[in-house]
């Protein structure tokens, strides 16, 4: 679904995490025991019309999917759709590399 919604996302590997990315993290699909977290690196951001999102974190959300209906959901594609919107409406991330100690 998210290749989809978004096919432009690439899969990067972050924290041995496989992301799905664009000019930053977006999205993370990852299989529990019972359950699949669905991840959004920016949910804080996110309008959660349906309140599917869960979480505490500064940043984070998840969405805990535990059947192909619910995987499949209004509400969940509309989080993804947003998450990726969000990101295509940000300029590419530049990540600086630490200067040298100056003596």
């Amino acid at each position: 679904m998210i290749h989809a919604i978004a096919p432009e996302l690439r899969r990067e590997t972050k924290w041995g995490m496989p992301w799905y990315a664009g000019t930053d993290l977006v999205v993370l699909p990852v299989a529990y025991a019972e359950h699949v977290g669905v991840e959004f690196w920016r949910g804080t951001s996110l309008t959660d019309r349906h309140r599917l999102l869960e979480g505490t974190g500064k940043n984070l959300r998840h969405v805990k999917v535990k059947d192909i209906e619910e995987a499949t959901s209004p509400g969940l594609i509309e989080l993804l759709r947003e998450a990726v919107a969000l990101d295509r409406a940000e300029p590419p991330r530049t990540r600086s590399t630490p200067r040298a100690a100056v003596h």
